[in-house]
């Protein structure tokens, strides 16, 4: 069984790379190719663990998460209706309303 696995790492890491091309040449962008490749690549790492079962395994798998969180969360947009900081359009700016006077 462990030779099986040992097998399947390296496939498993050419079929992430494959996916990740595909998904870019597909207009995936980069944010989607970088989550595409980053799966694959903590799915062998955690074939590599079970097998491993080394501290320097976890660590490597650990971090694989980390920067698969990180880094897709830093290349997603922003949620659909939320704007960065400032004012929403139609709304005064401070000071804009004289006393007294409404809309």
């Amino acid at each position: 069984m462990a030779d099986l696995v040992q097998m399947l790492i390296p496939l498993i890491v050419v079929m992430g790379l494959v996916s990740a091309l595909a998904v870019l040449l597909s207009g995936g962008g980069s944010g989607a190719t970088l989550a595409v490749l980053l799966d694959f690549l903590l799915a062998a790492g955690l074939l590599r663990l079970s097998q491993a079962q080394t501290w320097a395994a976890i660590i490597t798998a650990a971090l694989t998460t980390l920067v698969r969180k990180l880094a897709v969360a830093g290349l997603s947009p922003r949620a659909p209706g939320r704007r960065p900081g400032g004012r929403r359009p139609g709304t005064a700016a401070p000071g804009e309303w004289d006393q007294g006077r409404t809309r």
